[in-house]
């Protein structure tokens, strides 16, 4: 899973950054020099993985993971003028699978709190840059379709008829992802990598002086009247940050100080599987317990693949216990003798939590 961080300068992106990774980058205000973005890969908190291990102690526990990039602040006034995100940074978020926009909520940053319009101008900047693309690329697709037959014209066609259909979207300022597109179309879009239609969660950075509010910090803000799918969130990246660089043993006392339930670091992660559609399965052998995660609606024999490809190739069957069932059983072989393990083959849909066993053929 890889989220790519982006937002205006002076939003705290890099104090995130900080906070979710447990980095020690220095922040640099208004640092619009940077082209080279911030990379970090940190293990996914699984509660359920950490009973498994207890339960089975192996020699080697892998988590899922998450990998963030943060790429280069933007200005806001740039955007306005239809000069933003630059082609490096272009790149570099149309190669995540989703998208982070830090959005400003705290005071002392030279101009008032602004969230509602930062949050569209960053949407705006995303429907500029897939439009742009969209339009550089129809005037080819009408000549190619001149200009060859058979199965090539027909997905010549089948594109275009996919690329017509967003235009309109994108015409009225609106993202990829509200569009009404069939599954089929989707996949034919997707290799275009279009930026909105990647799902996306905008972070609002509040101050360290919210935090005694409590409640629902995104209430205390004017948030965009279409939050159709926009998905919101909201932290403390200052005190995040610190919090990231605590041992596990000193963070309690200093999350009770500031009415924080959980670092926000568990919490984003967690958001950003919600808005991918990802769950986790665990697979185990004598050398190591690992948490694999894949999208919601993944079969079992595509499951094996991300596992090894020989799985896939040879898939035979595969054995399934939820994780719960898993411990209560003592393992593979009780559940086999309480009748918790189920048998399935190549389609069953992988669920959150199952431990699975592939068998496979070489």
């Amino acid at each position: 899973m890889k989220i790519s961080l982006l937002g205006f300068h002076g939003c705290g992106k890099t104090t995130v950054f900080n906070a979710l990774t447990g980095s020690h980058l220095a922040m640099a205000p208004y640092a619009g020099g940077r082209t080279q973005p911030h990379v970090a890969v940190v293990k996914v908190p699984d509660a359920r993985l950490d009973a498994l291990a207890a339960m089975l102690k192996p020699p080697k526990v892998v988590h899922a993971h998450v990998e963030y990039v943060d790429v280069a602040g933007i200005e806001r006034s740039e955007v306005e003028r239809g000069r933003g995100l630059g082609e490096d940074q272009l790149q570099v978020l149309a190669q995540t699978d989703a998208l982070l926009a830090v959005i400003r909520a705290f005071d002392g940053a030279g101009a008032p709190v602004d969230v509602a319009g930062d949050v569209d101008a960053i949407e705006l900047e995303l429907v500029l840059s897939d439009l742009a693309k969209l339009e550089a690329r129809l005037p080819k697709l009408g000549k190619m379709i001149l200009k060859v037959s058979g199965k090539e014209l027909e997905q010549a066609q089948h594109e275009l008829s996919a690329l017509s259909k967003i235009k309109p979207v994108l015409d009225q300022g609106k993202p990829i992802r509200s569009a009404l597109l069939s599954p089929d179309e989707e996949k034919t879009i997707r290799g275009f990598m279009f930026l909105t239609q990647k799902p996306i969660l905008f972070l609002l950075n509040i101050g360290e002086d919210m935090l005694s509010r409590g409640g629902d910090f995104l209430k205390l803000f004017p948030l965009p009247g279409d939050q159709k799918d926009r998905h919101f969130a909201a932290m403390c990246a200052e005190i995040e940050a610190e919090i990231a660089q605590l041992s596990p043993g000193e963070r309690g006392e200093f999350l009770k100080d500031y009415h924080i339930e959980e670092p926000a670091a568990f919490r984003i992660i967690r958001l950003c599987y919600d808005i991918l559609g990802s769950l986790s399965f665990f697979t185990t052998n004598d050398k190591e317990l690992r948490a694999w995660a894949i999208k919601n609606g993944t079969p079992a024999v595509k499951a094996a693949g991300e596992v090894h490809t020989d799985m896939e190739r040879g898939f035979i069957r595969a054995e399934v216990v939820s994780w719960e069932k898993f411990i209560k059983s003592g393992g593979f072989s009780h559940a086999r003798k309480t009748a918790d393990l189920e048998i399935h083959g190549k389609d069953y849909i992988v669920q959150d939590g199952d431990v699975i066993h592939f068998l496979f053929s070489v």
